[in-house]
């Protein structure tokens, strides 16, 4: 095979792992991961990277806010992109506690939580319109925005109010 100026082509540098777009790291959870689920790899419509993150229980994650867990996460979302991974996801949106530490962390665009959409999708409806729910320490569903969220800017700062 040859280049454009009839000499040979040559591949240089590159990643472990090429056509594994999205890097996503799993609390350390024993359940059923039905297709839909973003722990079954069949969710996906194309290949992704898994990595479990030791001693990050959903207790120690969402009970005990992943106290002493940054540098694992930190560590778990380094290999991914090691490996090739072009974005970092988490199958917990409590890890938006360590959103901007994972950020700074890694090469690559990281997402913790979907609530990081709230801010994009209340610009597009009348005031008042958006609201969310998600899972509080308990199990049960929770009217309060995650730590992480209300961490950031703008918009994300005011409160809301919730609708089930």
């Amino acid at each position: 095979m040859r280049n454009d100026f009839g000499g040979p082509r040559l591949a240089h540098g590159g990643k472990a792992v090429y056509g594994a777009r999205l890097g996503i790291l799993m609390l350390e959870a024993r359940f059923p991961r039905i297709p839909g689920d973003m722990g079954h790899a069949g969710t996906w419509p194309f290949p992704v990277l898994y990595k479990v993150v030791k001693g990050a229980s959903p207790q120690r994650v969402v009970a005990e806010q992943a106290t002493g867990l940054l540098p694992s996460f930190i560590a778990a979302a380094k290999e991914l992109v090691a490996l090739g991974a072009d974005g970092i996801t988490t199958n917990c949106g409590f890890l938006s506690l360590y959103q901007k530490q994972l950020v700074a962390a890694v090469t690559v665009p990281v997402a913790t939580s979907s609530l990081m959409q709230v801010p994009m999708i209340e610009s597009t409806l009348p005031a008042g319109k958006a609201g969310w729910r998600h899972y509080g320490q308990r199990g049960q569903p929770d009217a309060r925005p995650s730590p992480g969220y209300r961490a950031g800017s703008g918009p994300a700062r005011r409160r809301h109010r919730h609708r089930s």
